[in-house]
């Protein structure tokens, strides 16, 4: 081989030494850089993926939190403590919940004005750090404005990445109307509401916004479906939040499509149910009762003779259509019933004279103490709280009052219905990180490189030995 052709193999040999090495180091740059996205890129490449919770071991567990700045980092979640708010927003209803392992939800967001944006947007300033970027839930229980009406200003500037909306389609006005997103979701026939406010609720619910890394999630509201179970914590710290009506795909009162929801935490129940009316609330007393005798095993079968509630937001503001003593029986027990707090979310001096005095008189009968009847009108904002007390156990508290659990022995909870958790996928035991895969690849190419590098080396040295062969 000539001395020319030598020396084009050596230069190659230098290309493809600086090739390798610059294409190494922009590499290894890239990949230090995609660090800081590790866990999109998990979930986008499927390292970190969701299985049900009741297969997965709770060490394995990958619990995503919010920081400071609102990044969701990893954490071991809340601090065990729940806290239902059910904030003054006028008339009109807002209810905030901060579940035992640091998830949020907002359930209505009061009616269409300044005043109550102001006051939600108090509540929130008042309540979550400076880093508090979105809820974790959202749920609109009907389309009324005095529900939705500010819902729209509330996940405008704190989205939702789960939302459960009625089953009732947004057209928008004559003069303005609007293509609900969600119309494939509703049942065939469903109603639609031609308010600005509640076209602007749903739309709000659907809009994305590039200040945050996901899309939300929009359940149409169905008892039926029992994957839209919020189920959340582990151990003694478990909780859920079941939708047990509407029952009928239409109604022709409004009210009716909300849903009736218990939110059940060590042995504490919540009821809440928008505003029912009697069609509603009967459906369901119905269901509760044909459960008892009906062979199916299903979420109804938790309303025994023994299961109590230790808090109902009375439907409808205190309407005397809501609430029926119905409805309170198949909710909790007559002891129950007496120790309960019914909380009525209303406006002061409000319209509607709510809450109605056939309510008011109704829970009076039953012994209720006039202190357990706590009133938005007259106490402003109202915290219910499940948390440890000086004795050490968990007690319900309002303001520094606290309560123990009714009955715990015969207090049945929600069938488990296990929420998907997030965990790595694993190799030979260990568990597939963005960092472990990147870096691993990452070595495997500074290898090939190396083979490389050493087989066009050889060759180089082939090719010399050759011609010196060839001069002899």
């Amino acid at each position: 081989m000539s001395r020319r052709s030598v020396y084009n193999m050596q230069r190659r040999k230098k290309i493809v030494l600086i090739t390798d090495l610059a294409a190494l180091a922009v590499i290894a740059i890239a990949l230090a850089v995609s660090m800081a996205w590790s866990r999109d890129i998990e979930l986008k490449l499927g390292l970190l993926y969701y299985v049900s919770a009741a297969d997965a071991d709770e060490k394995d567990i990958v619990v995503i939190e919010q920081n400071n700045d609102g990044v969701r980092i990893s954490s071991d979640g809340g601090d065990g403590e729940l806290f239902v708010h059910y904030v003054d927003v006028g008339q009109g209803d807002c209810t905030v919940i901060e579940f035992p392992d640091g998830k949020t939800m907002v359930i209505d967001g009061g009616e269409n004005n300044k005043k109550t944006e102001t006051a939600i947007q108090k509540f929130i300033d008042d309540t979550f750090d400076d880093g508090f970027k979105y809820f974790d839930y959202a749920i609109l229980t009907h389309p009324d404005s005095d529900h939705c009406g500010s819902l729209d200003y509330v996940l405008n500037n704190y989205p939702a990445r789960v939302v459960y909306r009625p089953n009732v389609e947004a057209v928008g006005t004559s003069s303005n109307p609007y293509v609900d997103p969600g119309k494939a979701e509703l049942s065939d026939g469903a109603a639609a509401k031609d308010t600005a406010a509640y076209a602007n609720s749903v739309k709000a619910m659907y809009t994305p916004t590039a200040e945050h890394d996901f899309t939300p999630t929009v359940f149409v509201t169905d008892p039926a479906d029992d994957e839209q179970t919020i189920m959340g914590g582990t151990g003694d710290d478990e909780y859920s939040f079941t939708f047990f009506s509407p029952l009928s795909v239409k109604y022709t009162d409004w009210n009716d499509y909300s849903p009736i929801m218990i939110l059940s935490y060590r042995d504490f129940n919540f009821a809440l149910s928008g505003d029912a009316e009697k069609k509603n609330e009967q459906e369901f007393v119905d269901k509760v009762e044909a459960a008892k005798t009906d062979g199916v095993t299903d979420k109804y079968d938790i309303f025994t003779d023994a299961f109590t509630v230790n808090a109902i937001k009375c439907g409808h503001h205190g309407s005397r259509t809501s609430t029926s003593q119905a409805y309170i029986d198949a909710i909790t027990t007559p002891s129950g019933a007496t120790a309960c707090y019914y909380i009525v979310s209303c406006g002061d001096g409000n319209s509607y004279g709510h809450p109605h005095s056939e309510t008011l008189d109704r829970i009076d009968a039953m012994g209720v103490p006039n202190e357990n009847i706590l009133r938005t009108d007259i106490l402003g904002d109202i915290t219910l709280s499940v948390r440890v007390g000086e004795n050490g156990e968990y007690s319900l508290f309002y303001g520094d009052k606290a309560n123990a659990p009714l009955d715990p022995d015969e207090t049945l909870q929600p069938p488990c219905i296990y929420p998907d958790v997030l965990v790595y996928r694993e190799f030979m035991g260990i568990k597939l990180k963005w960092g472990v895969v990147a870096w691993s690849g990452y070595a495997v190419l500074v290898i090939i490189a190396a083979l490389n590098l050493a087989l066009t080396g050889r060759g180089t040295k082939a090719a010399g030995g050759n011609k010196g062969r060839g001069r002899k």
